[in-house]
């Protein structure tokens, strides 16, 4: 409320406030996925709420307009339904596209050092290998 932000909701009250408007595969997510696909579909400004760990926080008035659309027309409705399902792809696709690089990052760091861990043992034995050589060419001198 400090902040300006005197609404909120929880994330499963929101969630089962719509889940009997949704398709069965929206229906499926987890709240707060679900919300925040919802809202950021709605495209609200984002200073009109905020996301907290359990429930979402709006602005004065916000979440009044925010029910206000969500109760609208059926065809609005699909409309949003469209837009929450494209947002979830997009979501998605990101996830994916942020996996297959950390996978090639990774696989580039253990190439980087298996070569420098061949380097090293090259290292080790030969300092290994001359200072046994050079005892034992000592001792034969003597």
């Amino acid at each position: 409320m400090e902040h300006g932000y005197p609404s909120r909701v929880p994330f499963h009250e929101l969630y089962n406030m719509y889940k009997s408007y949704l398709p069965p595969e929206l229906a499926k997510l987890d709240p707060r996925f679900f919300c925040e696909a919802l809202l950021h579909s709605l495209k609200l400004n984002q200073k009109d709420f905020k996301f907290g760990i359990t429930r979402v926080f709006f602005k004065s008035g916000k979440f009044a307009e925010f029910d206000r659309i969500m109760k609208s027309d059926p065809e609005n409705l699909r409309k949003l339904v469209a837009n929450v399902k494209k947002r979830l792809l997009k979501s998605r696709w990101s996830k994916l596209q942020f996996c297959a690089l950390s996978v090639i990052k990774l696989k580039n760091k253990i190439i980087y050092r298996q070569q420098h861990l061949i380097v090293l043992v090259k290292t080790v034995r030969m300092y290994n290998t001359s200072r046994r050589n050079s005892t034992s060419h000592a001792f034969a001198v003597l």
